[in-house]
């Protein structure tokens, strides 16, 4: 497999995860009733850091921005992560097919924003659970 190809798989991952996400926010309501349970609550007996967090993206995917707040501080940042990480995605894949860079200058692009990214949004989060 060379490497454009394999990147490309990789992009597609992502966003086939990312989209099974928003399905799951979208099958399950901000009021509760989650199948998958946390994982840190389970082991620890302890709240989580992220607690209300899939009950927040359940909100969110319906519009009630404020109830998504309410429900968890994080939510809307790591949603809006996970939304520019598949626009990101889905553009990589069509950019790479239609050649209109080369694949070293997306990959590089797509490093940067991604790491970025990841920091504006989960910033918080991470300082928040090093700290606890």
């Amino acid at each position: 497999m060379n490497g454009q190809r394999g990147y490309q798989t990789v992009n597609i991952i992502f966003s086939v995860l990312i989209l099974m996400v928003f399905l799951y926010s979208l099958l399950f309501p901000p009021s509760g009733g989650h199948p998958v349970p946390s994982l840190y609550t389970l082991l620890t007996g302890d709240p989580s850091p992220t607690a209300g967090l899939s009950r927040s993206f359940s909100a969110i995917v319906r519009g009630d921005i404020v109830l998504a707040r309410s429900l968890s501080p994080y939510g809307i940042p790591l949603f809006l992560f996970l939304l520019l990480q598949l626009v990101m995605r889905v553009t990589a894949c069509l950019f790479l097919k239609k050649g209109y860079f080369p694949e070293r200058k997306i990959l590089r692009t797509d490093i940067i924003l991604s790491v970025s990214l990841f920091l504006i949004c989960y910033g918080r989060l991470v300082y928040v659970m090093l700290e606890g």
